[in-house]
């Protein structure tokens, strides 16, 4: 059996840090190299992305979709039991999934609000 794994190294990167990046490479059929550099280019975008996180806001909190998606699936397991849900509870519904998209059109969520904070 042939050890076909070849050394390298980064000043500074650690040799449990290398067998990572190895490994991980391994796994996506990549070589060390281009997985290295993928994963250096992710980092950096989110760096990027992080400072955008962070919105202006009216005060008025964003509704995450799983906020919306509960209340719909909550009106939905009440007529699936036969219980008609009342208006003010169908249009309360209504509002949120409407703020929610607003809330993605305008880029924001729940998540970037309170990373804001």
């Amino acid at each position: 059996m042939e050890d076909t794994t070849k050394t390298w190294g980064i000043r500074g990167i650690s040799a449990d840090v290398r067998q990572a990046v190895i490994t991980q490479s391994q796994k996506q059929g990549m070589k060390a190299g281009e997985w290295l550099t993928l994963a250096i280019l992710e980092k950096i975008r989110q760096d990027r992305n992080a400072g955008k996180a962070l919105v202006a806001t009216n005060g008025k909190p964003a509704v995450s979709a799983e906020d919306a998606s509960a209340v719909l699936a909550l009106l939905e397991r009440l007529q699936g039991m036969g219980i008609e849900p009342p208006e003010r509870m169908k249009k309360q519904a209504t509002m949120l999934v409407r703020k929610c998209i607003s809330s993605v059109r305008k880029g924001t969520s729940a998540r970037q609000e309170m990373g804001s904070v």
